[in-house]
């Protein structure tokens, strides 16, 4: 006779467990409390459950990871869970801020997905976005800060950015690998294969990735602000020598450096997809005047003296950047997600897509998403995959995603530690 559990039983359904092996059909996932006791054909599960949910017709997959996120607003945190995120990492922002949020969601006055934090930017001097950054001058003024983030406000990883040389890069690095955290970059003044070789762990967003004849270094890093620097980023792009560029790749996947591409956010600013998020239900009813200001003052820091050649390069740039990810993907390279703006919830789930755009199947895409982003944050033993041992953070799809991946919005269950997500 089968055993008795007091646990969860989803049976029925079809799992892709997020390893990128083959779909499992008929399959049965049973959860103990928080965890995975049980993942499998359902013909191999040796127990019966208290409360069971029959799945048949539907897909299992892990929930999905957003590695870059800067937004502290309750809505955000409600759209997330409700679009199957339940792990978030904030790259960026003032550490009190975060911690108080954390603390909401875990005492269970908000529903929200769980919390990372890179704490402050570290970047020179003057600091691009001066309201999130830990400005820092030498490399013992690097190592110092870093050490405090990572011992004092235990940060999980450091996130260093524009203004981060060489010389103020590897300081950080060691440090932070003293304490088995990792590096994140969103560097300008060092690309990435100076970055790969001393050592950082993942590359962000507008990191200098590329290399360009017509924009060389030292042309790329003559910008006095924010706008500017991003107007040279597109202009860098569209004249992207790949012979010079390759050399970078190969470094970073020597390295086993990862890379989070958040094109979606520079796609926005190109308009590109701006009418089919005003457009979204969730978008249209979850967030209210407060979000919709706070992201207008956002995109007018970032590109507030921006001509409309400017944001048509940057729609440029974006579809160059999806081309330099399929290369990179072919090198053997490790792409993971982030939304990098507000509505991540939503914009997470266009990522996707720009990683299926990049060459990636279906389900190498789901990995990214899951798998990978959780290894890359240091959560992979818990993490990431429908696995017994692993904490029960998945999603009850009620359509197939191999076969389109807008499926993966398409959720009739969320669960988050084993417990059905109620927003």
């Amino acid at each position: 006779m089968p055993s008795r559990s007091n646990g969860l039983l989803i049976t029925g359904a079809t799992l892709i467990d997020g390893t990128g092996a083959a779909p499992v059909p008929d399959a049965a996932v049973l959860i103990e409390g928080e965890r995975i006791a049980y993942a499998g054909p359902a013909a191999g599960l040796g127990a019966q459950a208290a409360r069971v949910i029959d799945a048949r017709g539907k897909t299992i997959v892990p929930a999905l990871i957003d590695a870059h996120n800067h937004s502290t607003f309750d809505s955000d945190m409600r759209v997330y869970l409700k679009n199957g995120v339940t792990t978030i990492r904030f790259a960026g922002l003032n550490q009190d801020a975060v911690v108080a949020l954390r603390e909401r969601v875990e005492r269970g006055e908000i529903p929200g997905p769980r919390i990372l934090s890179c704490g402050p930017m570290l970047d020179g001097f003057p600091p691009s976005y001066p309201h999130w950054a830990a400005p820092v001058r030498t490399p013992e003024e690097a190592a110092a800060t870093a050490r405090r983030l990572l011992v004092e406000d235990q940060v999980d990883a450091l996130l260093v950015v524009q203004q981060i040389t060489p010389e103020l890069l590897r300081p950080i690095v060691a440090v932070a690998h003293e304490y088995g955290r990792p590096v994140v970059g969103q560097i300008w003044f060092t690309d990435a294969r100076q970055a790969a070789e001393i050592g950082i762990d993942e590359l962000d967003n507008t990191s200098r990735i590329f290399a360009s004849r017509a924009y060389p270094p030292e042309r790329l890093t003559s910008y006095r602000t924010v706008p500017e620097r991003l107007a040279l980023f597109s202009r860098g792009w569209e004249t992207i020598d790949w012979e010079l560029t390759r050399p970078l790749m190969e470094a970073m996947v020597a390295h086993g450096v990862s890379y989070c591409p958040t094109v979606v956010v520079h796609q926005h600013q190109a308009g590109i997809g701006l009418a089919e998020l005003e457009a979204d239900p969730d978008f249209r009813t979850m967030y209210g005047e407060a979000e919709h200001r706070e992201w207008a003052q956002f995109l007018d820091y970032v590109q507030g003296t921006w001509t409309e050649e400017d944001h048509r390069l940057m729609g440029v740039a974006a579809e160059l950047r999806i081309e330099w990810m399929r290369r990179f993907h072919e090198l053997g390279g490790r792409l993971i997600v982030g939304a990098d703006m507000q509505f991540g919830g939503i914009m997470v789930h266009k990522e996707l897509q720009n990683l299926r755009a990049a060459g990636l199947s279906p389900l190498e895409v789901i990995r990214a998403a899951t798998r990978d982003t959780a290894e890359e944050l240091g959560l992979g033993d818990h993490l990431g995959t429908v696995e017994a041992g692993k904490l029960a953070d998945l999603l009850v799809l009620n359509r197939d995603p191999l076969q389109d991946l807008g499926a993966m919005r398409d959720i009739a269950s969320v669960l988050k530690a084993g417990e059905i997500v109620r927003v």
